[in-house]
């Protein structure tokens, strides 16, 4: 997994960001019984909404909310993407480590 540094001092985009990684974390790949997840799936749903209603809040400012359930979506899939193809890297060093 790639860490990075963010380099920004701005608390209201930082709080943004902190917001939003909290909510992809917790992003599930397989439904309840292992099968992959898709854009049916409650739990897709639900992360789309989530992300999308993520608020960017300034001080003396309405909110605002820059993610559309478009790109949403494409984070949860990327997420989803991700996550796979880090169970896969594991299972095949599990192949390797076995042989």
């Amino acid at each position: 997994m790639r860490k990075i540094n963010i380099q920004s001092k701005s608390p209201e985009f930082l709080e943004f960001i902190e917001k939003l990684d909290s909510t992809l974390s917790k992003t599930q790949h397989l439904t309840a019984d292992g099968k992959q997840l898709d854009n049916t799936d409650q739990h897709f749903k639900d992360q789309v909404k989530r992300i999308a209603t993520t608020r960017l809040e300034f001080e003396f400012s309405n909110p605002v909310y820059p993610i559309n359930e478009w790109v949403a979506a494409d984070l949860v899939w990327s997420e989803i993407q991700a996550i796979q193809d880090e169970e896969d890297i594991k299972a095949a060093v599990r192949v390797r480590d076995v042989q």
